[in-house]
């Protein structure tokens, strides 16, 4: 770059040619040495701006992914907090589950302990009964060594029967009628056979005669069943000869006994009697 700098207007050869020229030298190195000085600080300054920049913009990166981190945490906390919540109200309701379980359950004990209380009640209820039965049977058994016998009757069968004849049942009218408001008595019914037949056959014979005037007096003169005992004999104990014809009929029989207690008044009168004599 080269420009002339005139001064006073000078044009004529010589020393006023040569100042000229040199303030145009001057002029071109200040101007030179302003342009590197402007340069230089230029990019001076730039270097110094990036290496300030520089690390800042590092810092701010670092923060910037410490935000994004704490931002993620934060967000990872939230969903446990909510998860603890939600456990939390869970646990709560199974709480009150059990205990209204309990409660039920104790609704339920108390229930049972009340049934336990009444069921134990009706045992000792149940155990008083027994009691007093056992000594009303005792007693009942005491007195059955006092019982006399106050009747007696036997009627027969045909052979190989066990139906009751007109006769048979006559009899036993008669011995209903006997205990018409009789109190305390049992009555002993027993059937027999004569030994016309096998041991077995004869017994199963003597058991349907005795069942016959059992359910005769039961049934037609209404004497209590609970009063009757039975028993079917066979041919045991005859009261006739079966070598006859006549002793094996009467074999062929059922024999019925009524026993009774005897009246208290009755013996009271009869102790008195005896001590009067």
């Amino acid at each position: 770059m080269g420009f002339l700098l005139w001064h006073g207007g000078c044009t004529v050869s010589g020393q006023k040619e040569i100042i000229p020229m040199i303030m145009t030298r001057k002029s071109v190195f200040l101007v030179a040495s302003t342009a590197l000085l402007l340069v230089g600080t230029g990019c001076a300054t730039k270097r110094f701006v990036r290496a300030s920049v520089a690390p800042v913009d590092a810092r701010l990166g670092q923060v910037e992914t410490a935000a994004k981190q704490n931002t993620a945490d934060i967000d990872q906390l939230e969903k446990q907090v909510s998860q603890v919540d939600e456990t939390a109200s869970g646990a709560g309701q199974e709480a009150k589950s059990a205990a209204e379980l309990a409660r039920q359950a104790g609704t339920r004990a108390g229930e049972a302990g009340s049934r336990a209380q009444g069921a134990y009640s009706l045992a000792e209820e149940g155990i008083s009964k027994a009691a007093a039965n056992e000594r009303s049977i005792d007693r009942m058994y005491e007195s059955l060594d006092n019982f006399a016998l106050l009747r007696e009757e036997s009627v027969v069968f045909a052979f190989d029967r066990a139906e009751l004849t007109a006769d048979a049942k006559a009899k036993l009218d008669a011995l209903a009628a006997a205990l018409t408001g009789q109190k305390r008595y049992v009555i002993e019914v027993q059937g027999f056979a004569d030994p016309a037949g096998n041991a077995v056959y004869n017994e199963e014979l003597s058991r349907r005669r005795a069942t016959a005037v059992v359910r005769y007096l039961t049934l037609s003169r209404a004497i209590p069943l609970r009063r009757i005992q039975m028993l079917g004999v066979g041919a045991e104990q005859p009261v006739a000869d079966n070598r006859t014809r006549a002793g094996r009929q009467q074999n062929r029989r059922v024999e019925v006994k009524v026993y009774a207690l005897p009246d208290a008044k009755a013996v009271t009168r009869a102790a008195a009697a005896a001590r009067s004599l």
